[in-house]
């Protein structure tokens, strides 16, 4: 009986021990850290960069923010500007421009937080210059041609709508005009790329010679022609070298998609001045919603039939005309 009343008083002391030993391991967990105590080995640290979006329209507006942060589980965005997200990396768009305080809080899965701030200022960018359309023996000086001898008129043939210019001399130089004889078809042609939407200026150098006093005095005629009159399905290639310009069927096949008013963005005609001097014009057009254009010279002012040239049904007059140079500037503000 005595063995059994011991036996049963020292089971009661382990049990009370050992409950008051997990006792204390609990007790410890809740815990504040203490100066014995052991921190996280590996704590969040918060940080994010950011960059602005970058194209036509509001896309300025909208922001990408791409997650930094280390050892941590879940992320709280706050964009300063009421919007919030929980994505690891986030976008938001801003209402326009201003400053905003970004607030990114970082968590493990211990609880254990991280906060970083960055102060944006969103600022609309300034657009970019419109640059000026590139323009191949704009000088017109005598150089190779795809086919045929050495021509001014070289990268600036469509033989669907015209004869090709001719080469001469004038303005002080040799070989380095072209022209646009007496009586015939002539024209010059060539495509271009340019920005939809955009202002541009036409400057062209031209000569006369002197009335002849007869019934058809000559006239130049300047179109700039629209790439959506194109021939369905043409898409245009810009050539860099002059011998590698086609000569026809290319852009624009007749003189009737020419002259159709839904095709031209510009039609300027000059008149004989009465003075053969080498003289300026500028005129300016819009590109629309194009991205390609078309510059067409040609002479008129003659009969329609019976030129000296091809039938397209148009000719210069009776004086010879002559271009010296021809550039196209892109306007900016």
């Amino acid at each position: 009986m005595k063995n059994q009343i011991k036996n049963s008083f020292w089971a009661v002391i382990a049990i009370a021990t050992i409950s008051m030993f997990n006792s204390c391991e609990d007790l410890e967990q809740y815990e504040p850290l203490g100066e014995n105590s052991i921190a996280d080995a590996t704590p969040p640290s918060a940080n994010f960069t950011y960059s602005q979006g970058a194209g036509a329209g509001d896309i300025w507006k909208t922001y990408t923010f791409a997650n930094g942060s280390t050892s941590a589980t879940t992320y709280s965005w706050d964009f300063g500007d009421g919007n919030s997200s929980t994505e690891v990396d986030a976008i938001n768009t801003y209402p326009g421009e201003g400053t905003w305080t970004v607030t990114l809080t970082a968590s493990d899965a211990l609880g254990v937080v991280s906060t970083f701030s960055e102060t944006i200022t969103v600022i609309e960018p300034e657009e970019p210059d419109v640059p000026d359309p590139v323009l191949v023996n704009a000088d017109f000086n005598k150089l190779p041609k795809s086919s045929g001898s050495d021509c001014a008129c070289a990268a600036w043939i469509n033989k669907s709508i015209g004869d090709q210019g001719e080469s001469s001399s004038g303005n002080g130089g040799s070989d380095n005009v072209i022209k646009f004889d007496n009586n015939e078809p002539d024209h010059a042609y060539q495509e271009f790329v340019v920005t939809p939407n955009a202002d541009y200026t036409v400057t062209i150098v031209t000569s006369f010679k002197d009335p002849l006093g007869g019934s058809f005095p000559s006239m130049l005629e300047l179109r700039i022609l629209a790439g959506a009159g194109y021939d369905s399905g043409y898409t245009p290639t810009y050539y860099t070298d002059t011998v590698d310009f086609p000569q026809d069927d290319y852009g624009y096949s007749s003189i009737a998609q020419v002259e159709d008013p839904a095709n031209n963005l510009l039609v300027e005609v000059q008149s004989n001045p009465v003075d053969d001097s080498y003289i300026s014009y500028t005129y300016t057009f819009n590109s629309g919603a194009n991205d390609s254009v078309a510059l067409f010279i040609r002479g008129i002012g003659g009969p329609a039939t019976g030129g000296g040239g091809g039938d397209f049904g148009y000719n210069s007059g009776d004086e010879e005309i002559r271009a010296d140079y021809v550039t196209i500037t892109a306007i900016n503000d």
